[in-house]
Parts: C-alpha cells; structure tokens; sequence
C-alpha cells in the first residue's frame, strides 16, 4: 500500500468477473490510484481483467504496454480505446522498464502520435482522459486544448474523467468532447457529486454523431441508478448549462438530454 497517499482504493478481485457479468467491454487502468497497492497489484489486476474477457487500456508492464489501445472487433468495424491520466502521483507513469500508467506528460507529441498510430489501425478511436480539477463543472484551458489536439490528431470521441462532478461536453470539428462523465459508482458525501449521466454515443463513419446524455445519480452507498422528473431535470439542467458555455445546444426529450 501507498503510505505516501491520502487515500488509497483497492477492490475485491471478484468484481473483475462482475464487470464482465455486467456487460463492460472496455475499462480505462490510467488513473491516480491505479498503483495504490504497488505495481504487483497493477499486473493482478490486469491479469484477472484479461481472464474475465474485459478489455483495457492506460497501464501496463512498461511503457509500451500502458501506451498500447484496447482494440475491440464490433459489427461496423474496429474501435480502438486509449487511456492517459493527467494525474500522476510520484512513481506511477509507466517506463521502459517499470509497470505504471499512461501518462500525459511530459511528451503530448508521442500521446497525440499514439492517436495517430491507433487511427491508422482502427475505424473508431474513442481516447480517455483521467484530468481536470476536482469538483469543478468547469474545464480548463488544458483540458480543451488536450482534447482538441486530441481530435487533431484522429480521435472520433474524447471521455474524460476525475473531477467527481459533471463538466460539459462540446463539439469540435464535428468531434464529441465529453469532459466529465462524474462518478459512476463511487462514494460520496453532497448533492453534486451524486449527479451523473452515462453517455450513448453513435459514430457514424463521417459526420458528427448522435448522442444521448442519461442522468442518473448515487446512493448512499455510491450505487448509480438512472433517474427520473425533477431529478433528472436538476442534472441536465446543469449539464446543458455547462454544455452551453462550450458552445453546445442539448435538446430534450422527457429525462435525457
């Protein structure tokens, strides 16, 4: 364990099997508490991943490995998922010869060339990021760049993830940007970071896609569930709200966006 940091997370290895069970695909390991239990508990985790079938991407044995996307064969053709945190604790960016996380820094052109390879290799390529200040709706300059730089260079989609509450999504060059996505199932102790929403997206191969943004929130035991009325309404109000600032209009049909 990482007597070093604040807080330290660690789950059971049976929720592997449970993500699968699930219906989960696809899971980003770039994060600040990846290596909280140490590079021994890192390759665990990707060993029981890699047994229960689900796929991921953002960490690995060395740098190599964490840089490489999780490519996943779908019925319109192959779709490339890669991770990169903005967060690193000391110690947790994969090397050459050292497990860890996908970092962002301190080189952006071999993370922006990574897209570039990927979108050579797949249909689809959908990149996460794990940024952004925490419980704050709104994303910084560096994220926007990052993202559009991003989508320079090959990304269809861009999810981004950490700040525990909702930021907005934008559209840029007919390209989603989705900043904060919130908690999914994580604890928590005020109204905000309950809120949430999953995002369903379709990529078309050329234009913009279509989208639907689901509000959901989390219990008392951080347990999402999507919501209704005027729960809904309360979080879609402020992610259209965020979304505008960005330049983007949502529209409404009864609780999604």
């Amino acid at each position: 364990r990482n007597t070093a940091k604040e807080y330290t997370f660690r789950s059971r290895t049976a929720l592997a099997g449970g993500l699968a069970a699930a219906g989960v695909d696809v899971v980003s390991l770039a994060n600040n508490h990846t290596l909280d239990y140490g590079t021994k508990a890192l390759l665990d985790t990707i060993g029981r991943l890699d047994d229960a079938g689900v796929a991921h991407a953002g960490a690995g044995a060395d740098r190599e490995a964490a840089e490489a996307p999780a490519l996943l064969i779908s019925p319109a053709g192959t779709v490339a998922v890669l991770a990169f945190t903005e967060i690193i604790p000391g110690g947790f960016a994969a090397t050459r010869d050292h497990p860890g996380v996908n970092a962002t820094t301190p080189d952006r052109e071999r993370l922006l060339a990574a897209i570039a390879a990927a979108r050579e290799r797949a249909d689809f390529v959908v990149v996460s990021f794990h940024w952004g200040t925490e419980y704050t709706g709104v994303a910084t300059r560096e994220q926007r760049r990052l993202a559009h730089r991003a989508v320079d260079a090959g990304a269809d989609l861009v999810l981004g993830h950490h700040p525990h509450v909702i930021q907005g999504m934008e559209l840029y060059r007919s390209h989603l940007i989705a900043y904060s996505l919130g908690d999914f199932v994580f604890d928590h102790y005020s109204r905000i970071t309950g809120e949430a929403f999953v995002l369903q997206v379709s990529l078309p191969k050329e234009g913009p896609p279509s989208f639907t943004a689901i509000p959901v929130y989390l219990d008392e035991d951080g347990v999402p569930a999507p919501v209704s009325g005027e729960e809904a309404h309360v979080i879609l109000d402020s992610l259209s709200s965020l979304s505008a600032d960005l330049g983007l209009t949502l529209s409404r049909e009864g609780d999604r966006a």
